[in-house]
């Protein structure tokens, strides 16, 4: 037995050309941040793929974390990740850290330059994406931080 999904209880809005607008800009905006990941991935380093940005992130952001909970949070699969983590050893942006109370388990700490490096890649992304929002006032900055919330919050529940 299939579970209706929220859009199968919503009612169908005669606005379609309004629909197909937003479709197109959210489309277009993930067109983008494929492109802005792959730039960042290639300037963090040559050899990484988009997809090492945000399991070094994580790893970034908890300090220490297990392989499991990566894979549980981005949805990645244990083998991938395995691969995706000795790349990431061998370019010495992660260590792996064996629990000394489950041997079986590694800890997934940063490198000692990782944020560093982190930090210098990111920089300049976010110095180009602030200066194409100056003139932007107060309010729309709030409004697309509001709509950008609420879109993230409607999509997670899909």
């Amino acid at each position: 037995m299939q579970v209706p999904s929220k859009a199968d209880e919503a009612p169908v809005a005669e606005r379609p050309d309004l629909y197909a607008s937003a479709e197109q800009e959210l489309f277009s905006l993930i067109a983008l941040t494929a492109r802005a990941k792959r730039e960042l991935a290639t300037r963090l380093d040559s050899r990484l793929t988009p997809g090492y940005l945000p399991v070094l992130g994580m790893i970034l952001r908890s300090q220490r974390i297990t392989q499991s909970e990566i894979c549980e949070r981005l949805l990645v699969d244990k083998a991938s990740l395995s691969r995706m983590i000795t790349k990431l050893e061998q370019l010495e942006l992660v260590k792996r850290e064996v629990d000394p109370d489950d041997r079986r388990v590694f800890h997934l700490l940063p490198a000692e330059f990782a944020a560093e490096r982190w930090h210098e890649t990111f920089q300049g992304w976010r110095t180009e994406l602030r200066s194409r929002m100056t003139d932007w006032d107060d309010e729309d900055l709030s409004k697309l931080i509001d709509l950008l919330s609420r879109l993230n919050l409607e999509i997670q529940s899909l």
